[in-house]
């Protein structure tokens, strides 16, 4: 079967599409070397001699409603007599790892930025837990450093990401919204470790910093900076002053008699 412009959508550099085949549920796509392109070595530049030839697969974006799209193509093993080494090389774009190609990872990962890792993974029709792997490589390869320099407003808090109180410490530019840091753990470490990477003009820059009314926070905040003023949060301000006041009522509700508890009720 032949379908005009086909072959751009499967373009990866020094391979060429072989053939195709196609229904409305499954894409097999098969890529094969292009012969006009030497294999080298990765360290030296010089040609190398071909040892064998394997066929490997990999999943690659849907392609009108067919979820499934598996490119089948050859990975050469080539040994280089200069260095003595053997190198295989797969299609530039195609993770050999994860056998999954660049342009789908980042697809998922884009996914995952509206909508729960679940659903994601119903739409490319992958588990749910090859869609957080993915994700997570795809992010950690691609998403620059955090900036420390400028700092001026911490927003530091703590979040629950699994069940039996699982919770990781985060830190954020209170200016920007920018994750600054993220470690396991609410404990007073979990902390201290975004701190150590700050230099001291950078502490010297940070004038305010918002937190809740966990100890272990506060006391590393004025530690490392003493010069920041403490912005305390406000749920957790309204939630302390709404503690005491059912303290309050529940004493006088005890000492009350009984014209006095209709009062007190409610």
């Amino acid at each position: 079967m032949y379908v005009k412009g086909i072959r751009k959508l499967f373009k990866f550099p020094k391979y060429m599409l072989e053939k195709i085949s196609l229904n409305s549920n499954i894409v097999q796509a098969f890529l094969r070397h292009d012969r006009r392109f030497r294999i080298v070595c990765p360290y030296c530049g010089k040609p190398l001699s071909k040892n064998r030839v394997v066929y490997q697969t990999a999943r690659d974006l849907p392609l009108g409603t067919a979820i499934y799209v598996i490119l089948t193509y050859e990975a050469i093993q080539g040994y280089c007599t200069a260095c003595g080494e053997y190198h295989t090389f797969h299609p530039s774009g195609i993770n050999p790892h994860a056998r999954v190609t660049d342009r789908l990872m980042a697809f998922v990962s884009q996914l995952c930025r509206y909508m729960p890792l679940v659903h994601a993974a119903e739409i490319v029709g992958i588990p749910a837990a090859t869609v957080y792997r993915w994700d997570k490589r795809w992010l950690a390869s691609h998403l620059p450093e955090p900036d420390l320099d400028n700092l001026r407003i911490l927003i530091i808090d703590e979040k629950s990401v699994r069940k039996r109180h699982g919770y990781v410490t985060l830190v954020m530019n209170g200016e920007t919204g920018e994750l600054l840091h993220m470690a396991e753990g609410k404990k007073k470490q979990s902390l201290q470790s975004f701190f150590d990477k700050l230099t001291k003009e950078q502490k010297a820059g940070i004038t305010a910093v918002a937190i809740d009314r966990a100890g272990a926070y506060h006391t590393v905040v004025t530690e490392q900076l003493p010069q920041a003023d403490i912005v305390y949060d406000k749920f957790h301000l309204i939630k302390n002053y709404n503690d005491l006041i059912d303290q309050v009522r529940r004493q006088e509700w005890r000492r009350a008699n009984e014209e006095d508890k209709k009062v007190i009720k409610g």
